[in-house]
């Protein structure tokens, strides 16, 4: 799997505990329960602002912000004992060495080397508006066509963008968006009256 962790777009720390815990779990063979917890915390982190400054203020003590996350990781459901021990003492390590802000990359670079492991392409698309369900498909249907595995799409709304597109897979980026052609359009007419 470490060949995998250059693939994962995130900072450094994110990826090196990523990695550890990515490691731990497939070694348990918990790997499926502690990535459906995971990606549930973090739509909760998303939607609960409160909780997000919480768990990234150093204020806290370390031992009060994993208590906290490891009671939200606990509500949303361990179906087994054993891999919520391991998220327990995970969350502890990261507290100790006081990277408990860098939580939510730590836990999304964690689900891209587990779709990295399954042969999948994670695919972030930034859109200027929510995509409904079938333009969701539409996309995910014409990027398997273009790299021949199954997408993991990771979407975010960015309105700045205006309208279109911008699509990330690892090193790769394609800036469809509107703000992005505008400021072609201008540098372009810029040429034209210099």
């Amino acid at each position: 799997m470490s060949d995998l962790l250059s693939l994962v777009p995130s900072p450094l720390v994110d990826r090196r505990y990523a990695q550890a815990l990515f490691d731990l779990v497939q070694e348990l063979g918990y790997i499926d329960n502690v990535e459906k917890v995971l990606a549930a915390f973090l739509v909760v982190l998303d939607q609960e602002k409160d909780l997000k400054r919480f768990v990234q203020n150093p204020f806290f003590s370390a031992q009060k912000r994993v208590e906290v996350v490891y009671s939200v990781c606990e509500n949303i459901g361990f179906s087994d004992e054993q891999a919520g021990r391991v998220i327990r003492n995970f969350l502890r390590v990261v507290a100790v060495n006081r990277r408990f802000s860098a939580l939510p990359g730590i836990f999304r670079a964690f689900q891209h080397c587990v779709a990295l492991s399954r042969g999948e392409a994670v695919v972030q698309i930034i859109s200027a508006r929510p995509l409904n369900a079938d333009q969701k498909e539409e996309l995910r249907a014409a990027l398997k066509g273009v790299v021949g595995k199954k997408i993991l799409l990771r979407i975010s709304v960015d309105p700045s963008i205006l309208g279109g597109l911008i699509i990330r897979s690892g090193s790769s980026q394609v800036d469809a968006s509107l703000v992005a052609r505008l400021s072609s359009l201008k540098i372009a007419l810029e040429k034209e009256v210099s």
